[in-house]
């Protein structure tokens, strides 16, 4: 009886940890994709001021000389990297697929005047 009551606790704290878990990991994301929305204005801004560009992996890149604003480019690109990866984890599919899938979405919605990569690496201005 004992025996049995302890594998019942523990199985139910076993299933506990993994909602707890998985509801922690949603929270996360969702305090990510926050965050982002809180600075895309300011990406919004350097991609009109030619800035940085949208490479062909789904993340952010400096293009030409100028750099401003670094610690919101890394901090958008680290972002953007857990939202990938929590993605890539929930279809079973590479971090990579799912950033070049996005690279793809962004190209389509790009703005006159931003830059882009193209599969081969080059930059271009839409």
């Amino acid at each position: 009886m004992k025996t049995k009551m302890c594998a019942s606790f523990l199985i139910i704290t076993l299933i506990a940890g993994f909602f707890t878990g998985t509801l922690s990991l949603a929270a996360d994301i969702n305090a990510v994709k926050a965050n982002m929305e809180k600075r895309l204005p300011l990406i919004v801004e350097l991609k009109s001021k030619g800035v940085v560009g949208e490479d062909n992996n789904g993340y952010l890149q400096f293009v030409g000389g100028k750099r401003e604003k670094e610690a919101v480019v890394q901090a958008e690109n680290q972002d953007r990297k857990e939202v990938y990866h929590a993605i890539a984890k929930k279809e079973g599919v590479s971090l990579e697929q799912v950033g070049q899938r996005r690279a793809i979405q962004i190209i389509n919605k790009a703005r006159k005047g931003e830059w882009l990569q193209d599969q081969n690496g080059k930059w271009y201005q839409k």
